[in-house]
């Protein structure tokens, strides 16, 4: 098959920020009072949209104090902590100069995600965020909307993502999907949701354009 477009999920498939994440959040409960939340309760919601995340977090309080002070302190004390997932640019550069087309689509805000597309120069023709979309993955739209302004078509994109969450939307979306274990995944995880590939590395998406 002739792909034209590629479509990627950032946390986990580009970069890795888990320990940046782990460390803002439980260091923002610790400064606003609140109870530290568990390493699995904060992996639960990092596939949320930060402004639904904290609110999963902690249903109990007006999370909006938590969430910018956890979204500073990754901006900030733990941005050192933020890696290139091994091999995310240098895969996306082959692909562009192969002709495709790079959309990469987010549940990060827009500040963050465009910081780290700047950090680690990645291509990139256009970036979704949860700012810009009314509904979020599983939700089909974010990958629909990014198709239809690459102006391509899902029969001939495919979208790498690292949860069983991306899987979803891009079943639903109609694409090729790649479940990635370089995020907090497993390979037997990812799987339970058919995707088309499961691979453990991302320059291994190369391949399909052989």
């Amino acid at each position: 098959m002739e792909f034209e477009t590629c479509l990627s999920d950032m946390d986990g498939t580009l970069i890795d920020s888990s320990k940046a994440i782990l460390s803002s959040v439980k260091e923002a409960a610790r400064i606003t009072g609140l109870a530290i939340p568990t390493d699995e309760e904060i992996k639960a919601t990092i596939h949320l949209p930060s402004r639904i995340s904290f609110k999963v977090l902690r249903p109990d309080i007006d999370s909006d104090e938590f969430k910018s002070r956890s979204l500073h302190l990754m901006a900030t004390k733990f941005k050192a902590m933020i890696t290139e997932v091994p091999k995310a640019k240098i895969t996306l550069d082959l692909l562009k100069a192969k002709g495709l087309k790079i959309g990469i689509v987010t549940a990060k805000d827009k500040k963050s995600a465009e910081e780290s597309i700047r950090s680690f120069q990645f291509p990139c023709d256009l970036l979704l965020t949860a700012e810009d979309t009314k509904r979020a993955r599983p939700d089909p739209e974010p990958l629909l909307k990014a198709i239809e302004m690459l102006d391509s078509i899902p029969q001939k994109t495919f979208y790498c993502g690292d949860t069983p969450q991306d899987i979803v939307q891009g079943k639903r979306a109609g694409v090729k999907t790649i479940g990635l274990t370089t995020g907090l995944h497993t390979k037997a995880e990812l799987e339970k949701e058919k995707p088309d590939f499961v691979f453990d590395n991302i320059d291994v998406v190369l391949s399909l354009l052989e």
